[in-house]
């Protein structure tokens, strides 16, 4: 590392292990690159498939709850996850298996139940690898729900905890929009409890629950790209020029660059989210009072997820 002035500077010889780890752009804003194809090649190579099939959920891969407790599913948070904004239990019946090679999450209404502390007539399904992920390609194809209400939201994701602390929304539609498709890049403080930096867009895509479509992202060391149905939707980039704008391209010259601080740190292991969620509002809280939430019941379908990883 070299201080120049004020500015530290993290140089950086090739793409070395070691070296990625350090220029976590949370922790550097400011790299030195000598002249380098930025594109990684190789052939991707399946690490992780789950089809569905079958009469039950492979419990041995999936939590059907968020891991945010030191015993697992002893908290408030596990199966509430987003209070006090969030509706919904996350409860285990709401994720079935339908034995034509597809699982379901259902958010309904039903009879008030409870959580430690929080009462609510909603439940939801929600899925959460036990095992994390390092860079690679992830796909899921699933068909969303349409929402009308603006309060549903459904969501295929990437998420690890601190002291990195990233997150990677694949899919999102947002209960605000609910006919556009969102991703984002999320970093936040060591607790998880403060955002630090993001990157995101949305698009118009009204079209998405009318049928089955696969959401990917494509991450590796200086880009994350999204897709749908192999189409490529948009590239978030780890490198800017001085000037402020994404670096884009694959070959880029000797210089100095500024790092995207919502970028994942290199060497980040990311655990797999799919959940459907339903969102409060000014005339409707959990325990079901205000006028009726339209598309209901709601159900998000996933027909298969996989991972990659590039190798020779």
């Amino acid at each position: 590392m070299r201080t120049v002035g004020a500015i530290s500077l993290v140089l950086l010889a090739g793409t070395s292990v070691w070296a990625q780890a350090l220029a976590d752009p949370k922790f550097h804003k400011v790299v030195m690159l000598e002249e380098a194809d930025l594109c990684e090649h190789g052939d991707w190579h399946l690490v992780f498939e789950d089809e569905f099939n079958g009469t039950e959920l492979d419990t041995g891969t999936w939590l059907r709850f968020y891991p945010y407790c030191m015993s697992y599913d002893d908290c408030e948070a596990s199966r509430t996850h987003g209070l006090p904004n969030e509706l919904q239990i996350f409860r285990d019946e709401n994720v079935v298996i339908t034995g034509q090679g597809t699982v379901q999450l259902v958010l309904k209404r039903g009879e008030p139940g409870s959580w430690f502390s929080f009462t609510s007539v909603y439940s939801s399904g929600l899925l959460h690898t036990r095992m994390p992920f390092g860079k690679g390609r992830f796909e899921c194809r699933a068909r969303i729900p349409r929402s009308t209400s603006r309060h549903i939201t459904s969501a295929f994701w990437l998420f690890g905890g601190g002291p990195s602390c990233s997150e990677i929304d694949i899919m999102e539609q947002l209960w605000k929009e609910p006919d556009d498709y969102h991703y984002a890049l999320h970093r936040y403080n060591a607790a998880c409890n403060a955002n630090h930096a993001s990157t995101e867009e949305r698009f118009p895509m009204p079209w998405l629950p009318d049928g089955f479509h696969t959401y990917r992202c494509d991450w590796d060391t200086w880009f994350v790209d999204f897709y749908i149905d192999d189409a490529l939707i948009a590239r978030v980039c780890r490198l800017y020029d001085l000037l402020n704008k994404p670096v884009s391209s694959c070959w880029i010259p000797t210089g100095i660059y500024l790092q995207n601080q919502a970028f994942p740190a290199q060497d980040d292991e990311l655990s797999m989210i799919i959940g459907l969620g339903l969102i409060d509002g000014p005339l409707v809280d959990a325990l079901g009072n205000g006028p009726p939430i339209p598309d209901l019941p709601a159900v998000m379908e996933v027909d298969y997820v996989r991972v990659y990883e590039r190798g020779p």
